[in-house]
């Protein structure tokens, strides 16, 4: 399976909160539309990010689905990716459309990348993150919050912007429509009728594109 190299950050902010057993949104359910885009030099070469995300939620959390379309162009070269991952309880299912193939996996703390479990204020502060005050993002009520080089927009646990960096690339990942407590059908959350694997099979599979050719003499 593969994954772009800069994107699909933001998108995971709506995965997991560990730091507690509790529920991970403040709300019951939820449908967020976002906008991306991202530019800088990323190890030598000129990067341009564009895209687009949806998030579906409902349970407070206990079900959601993410869509992501992003493209990229690096040094003149454009490419497009789908991510789609869908959480049930504490599992994760993420579509490779390439592959056809759904992989699954238990949901774990990621230390390295810690903004993609937290959300709630108590787990930020936990993390050293810096509450920068408030501001309103579609006449939401935000708590801004500066963890690193990153900086979130948090509503009821809900993440509603971020601006990131990273490998020398600036994202920005901000909602365009947003609405709350409200009745999500059951066909947001299908995914497409692929076969499923765990992560774990793959993990240490080598990747076919690096391994040397094979010599037949």
């Amino acid at each position: 399976m593969r994954k772009s190299r800069y994107v699909g950050i933001f998108l995971l902010l709506g995965f997991v909160s560990l730091f507690a057993q509790t529920n991970r949104y403040e709300v019951k359910s939820g449908m967020v539309e976002y906008e991306i885009i991202g530019s800088g030099d990323v190890m030598g070469s000129a990067t341009t990010v564009s895209g687009t995300s949806k998030l579906y939620f409902k349970d407070f959390g206990n079900v959601e689905l993410s869509d992501e379309k992003i493209q990229q162009t690096i040094d003149g070269d454009k490419e497009e990716e789908r991510i789609v991952s869908k959480i049930m309880g504490d599992k994760i299912y993420t579509v490779d459309f390439t592959d056809q193939i759904i992989y699954t996996q238990k949901m774990v703390l990621d230390e390295e990348e810690s903004t993609l479990n937290i959300k709630s204020k108590e787990a930020f502060v936990s993390m050293g993150a810096k509450n920068l005050g408030t501001e309103e993002i579609l006449g939401y009520k935000c708590d801004v919050w500066q963890l690193g080089e990153d900086r979130i927009w948090v509503y009821n646990s809900v993440p509603l912007k971020l601006i990131s960096k990273s490998l020398g690339l600036v994202q920005i990942q901000e909602a365009k429509l947003a609405v709350f407590d409200i009745i999500i059908k059951d066909d947001k959350f299908k995914l497409p009728a692929y076969p499923q694997k765990p992560m774990d099979e793959i993990i240490g599979e080598p990747d076919p594109d690096e391994m040397p050719p094979v010599n037949n003499n």
